[in-house]
């Protein structure tokens, strides 16, 4: 079954840099050989999943047994060597089996709070990490997870997409003392209260900032911002031009009562704060070939850039709330000023240069996470645009110096976001 946890590995990394944008650090204070004990928080169901997946060894973990009797699940913990223990009581052979592990110079993943969280901070700890870990004379690899109580805590059925950090801190060597005090109750304790300290140390401020994220969500919606009120200048403007006005009206009514509402009735939080922010673009969709029409312009085809655009946005929403209120103001900004260039110096794929090139000045300036890979992503959507397309130099120029400057423009103005916040 090696292929098979082979493959599975791969497949759940994908999953987790997907939907969670998963970051690991200090993956390498994972022993390359040897035995070891991994203790970490344990905040989710996913925890031992994304522990597991970035090892390059295999991982027993300690695991609830009356998971073993859920058919599918059962299948699969026990394909990744998962050993069950009774959380309730004592449970000895599960303790013998896990020393085992360690005898053979194995890896033994375990979690201290000996069930999932449920406020995210940790609660009481068992001695049994420290116990193991001072039996074999092996070090502790302390583990942070933060993220995953936000994205899947004990009181949701199913997880929501929300970013992960998940960071290995130095291992905890063995000592003299450890021989001399191995049957001391009170050492064991006292290492456990070590080993949380260096857990916390990562843990407590992901928490709080959470907490205040949570605050921010909450808070009434901010009025019109600038960016928002952009779309209002280019459908004045669009009225003097032969576009349909019922067709021109009717995305951007659709648009201002949206932002009428949400400012005023409907309820805050992180999904209807989202929802704000992409309406913008969704109007950009809209009204695409609209204005097209508008200014004269070649229609051009559009699934690949919309394509490419909901892909260089993703990272935003994984990273800092800010980053993406600065990011969508510059995207409204270029899209509308493509239009004003094409008075000029028309050209059908504008849109396919100005706004991949867009996001790679601000992905350089920022350096977000995943910066480098939108970089990958933009430059091999713009050669193709370039190669495959009957451009000249000339044409493409006014499109490729627009992006500089959108990004100079959002570092020397500040913009309120939904908070009040100058950013």
């Amino acid at each position: 079954m090696y292929w098979l946890v082979k493959i599975l590995k791969i497949l759940f990394l994908m999953f987790f840099r997907l939907f969670f944008t998963v970051e690991y650090l200090g993956v390498e204070n994972i022993p390359s050989s040897g035995p070891a004990v991994l203790a970490a928080n344990h905040p989710s169901y996913l925890d031992p999943v994304l522990i597991y997946v970035v090892s390059e060894r295999p991982i027993r973990f300690l695991a609830w047994d009356k998971l073993f009797q859920i058919p599918i699940l059962g299948f699969f913990l026990r394909l990744f060597g998962a050993i069950p223990v009774n959380v309730y009581s004592k449970d000895s052979n599960a303790f013998e089996q896990a020393m085992q592990v360690l005898r053979q110079g194995d890896l033994l993943g375990v979690f201290p709070e000996a069930g999932r969280s449920q406020q995210g901070y940790m609660e009481s700890l068992k001695s049994g990490a420290a116990r193991l870990a001072i039996f074999n004379n092996c070090p502790i690899v302390p583990i942070t997870i933060t993220g995953a109580y936000e994205a899947w805590p004990v009181h949701r059925l199913l997880p929501l997409p929300r970013k992960i950090m998940v960071r290995f801190w130095q291992p905890i060597q063995p000592g003299q003392e450890w021989q001399n005090r191995r049957n001391d109750p009170d050492f064991h304790r006292e290492l456990m209260e070590r080993w949380r300290e260096v857990v916390n140390r990562q843990l407590i401020p992901g928490l709080k900032a959470h907490e205040r994220r949570d605050k921010l969500f909450a808070q009434p919606a901010w009025h019109l911002r600038i960016f928002e009120i952009v779309p209002l200048g280019a459908l004045l403007i669009m009225l003097f031009s032969k576009v349909p006005k019922l067709w021109l009206m009717l995305p951007a009514t659709a648009y201002y009562l949206y932002l009428l509402a949400d400012i005023h009735l409907l309820p805050q939080g992180r999904i209807s704060k989202v929802l704000r922010d992409l309406s913008a673009p969704i109007l950009m969709v809209a009204w695409t070939d609209i204005l097209a029409y508008g200014v004269e312009m070649p229609q051009a085809e559009h699934f690949s850039l919309l394509a490419v655009m909901s892909a260089l946005m993703l990272p935003y929403y994984w990273t800092s709330y800010y980053d993406t209120q600065r990011y969508l103001r510059g995207l409204t900004l270029a899209f509308y000023l493509n239009f004003v260039l094409q008075l000029w110096y028309p050209f059908a794929y504008g849109l396919h240069v100005a706004l991949p090139l867009y996001t790679a000045c601000y992905a350089v300036y920022h350096q977000h996470l995943h910066w480098y890979s939108q970089l990958i992503v933009v430059c091999s959507y713009v050669t193709g645009v370039v190669a495959f397309l009957p451009t000249r130099p000339e044409q493409l120029l006014p499109y490729v110096l627009l992006c500089p400057i959108i990004v100079a423009y959002m570092k020397l103005v500040k913009f309120t976001a939904h908070d009040g916040r100058q950013i």
